[in-house]
């Protein structure tokens, strides 16, 4: 089996209201489907979700665009990949490297696509080709953007009566503002599982310490990186009762082992293209393990493409033990929640996800476990 063809197809998803985050500034809901086709036929799906606003601390990763995303798929690494065994993954990881610095995101949806080709061509799911499900489903976090505190009470407790038993609350700009919405969400969810995330949004760093420290009696679960740089992460981590999480202080295998010689947190959260692939983030998660650091699968808000990678993932990382913020994925019409892990107002794929008691279960169809909807793929294209 060759791989004969690599394409890419940016598209948008209606949304099904605005969701923003400290340091994002623009729409969710865009992404780039990645095709790779074998000569035997099978075709294999991966996609990027590319936010030029976002990224890492001090701006060293991420920046990645539809246009950045789809030029590097078509034009830069896919060209290369022509003629090559599409389940050579361990040596077209490597390869890819040696074409491109960076671009984590364009090579997690190829290989991302490589996984389910790979999985279709012998008639297994993801999971089990990452050594199988080592849980029975993953609990599902729904996020609650910025916004109002009146807002932000109504969504999570729609979220909970849909059978969210976690949620991801976004903060970082106004601290009195989080301290309240954390206090009274406690108080009216009291089973609920929270974190809340600054998105390195505390300055000074003295802020940070304050939050973390009027929030010890709260009950709070995590706050997730309140500050920018590992370094001062650490400091906040030493000082804070409430644990603390890393996400945009930790993308690849050697953020992670930095991140554990500085003890610069409680926990990890992983991004499949953060780290570049299943593959890397893999290796986040052994490094995380091995250092005795739960995890969570974090992204920004996938379609249903890039959310199968992320179950799959979920399912098989023994360290990703934490409740993960993705979405529920369904086309539309058939989505179970009314807002917990509803983001989209439609999806990409045939049939929603499997969903029951607050997780999401296994897909068990080969590969990636969907059936994209090539019609939904044209209606959206851009």
């Amino acid at each position: 089996m060759k791989i004969k063809a690599v394409e890419a197809v940016p598209f948008a998803l209606p949304i099904r209201r605005r969701f923003r985050w400290n340091g994002l500034d623009q729409e969710l809901g865009e992404f780039v489907l990645v095709r790779v086709v074998s000569d035997t036929g099978i075709v294999g799906y991966g996609e990027a979700t590319p936010l030029a606003t976002w990224g890492g601390e001090y701006g060293r990763h991420g920046g990645e665009t539809l246009v950045t995303v789809s030029h590097m798929v078509g034009s830069v690494i896919g060209p290369q990949l022509i003629g090559r065994d599409p389940t050579e993954i361990g040596a077209i990881i490597p390869l890819m490297d040696e074409l491109a610095i960076g671009h984590t995101y364009a090579k997690c949806a190829i290989e991302m696509a490589l996984h389910d080709l790979w999985g279709k061509a012998v008639g297994l799911p993801v999971h089990r080709l990452l050594g199988g499900a080592v849980r029975p489903g993953v609990v599902v976090a729904h996020m609650v953007g910025l916004m109002e505190i009146g807002e932000a009470i109504a969504e999570a407790e729609a979220a909970s009566a849909d059978g969210i038993r976690a949620l991801q609350i976004k903060g970082g700009q106004d601290a009195e503002r989080d301290i309240e919405l954390m206090h009274e969400l406690r108080r009216r969810l009291p089973g609920m599982r929270l974190r809340l995330d600054a998105n390195q949004g505390y300055r000074p760093l003295k802020v940070a310490f304050d939050v973390s420290r009027r929030l010890e009696g709260a009950g709070i679960d995590y706050i997730e990186q309140p500050v920018a740089g590992l370094s001062d992460t650490a400091r906040v981590t030493a000082e804070s009762r409430v644990k603390i999480i890393a996400d945009e202080s930790c993308w690849s295998p050697r953020d992670a082992l930095d991140l554990v010689a500085a003890r610069g947190a409680d926990a990890i959260s992983i991004y499949l293209a953060k780290a570049g692939g299943l593959r890397r983030a893999g290796e986040v998660a052994a490094i995380a393990e091995a250092a005795s650091l739960p995890c969570d699968v974090n992204g920004s808000i996938e379609s249903a493409i890039g959310n199968a990678a992320n179950l799959a993932f979920a399912l098989s990382a023994r360290a990703v033990c934490l409740p993960a913020v993705i979405p529920i994925s369904a086309p539309a019409g058939t989505h179970p929640c009314k807002i917990g892990g509803h983001y989209f107002e439609d999806d990409v794929i045939s049939t929603p996800f499997p969903f029951a008691d607050g997780m999401l279960l296994p897909l068990e169809a080969p590969g990636l476990g969907i059936e994209v909807d090539e019609a939904k793929v044209r209606k959206y294209a851009l």
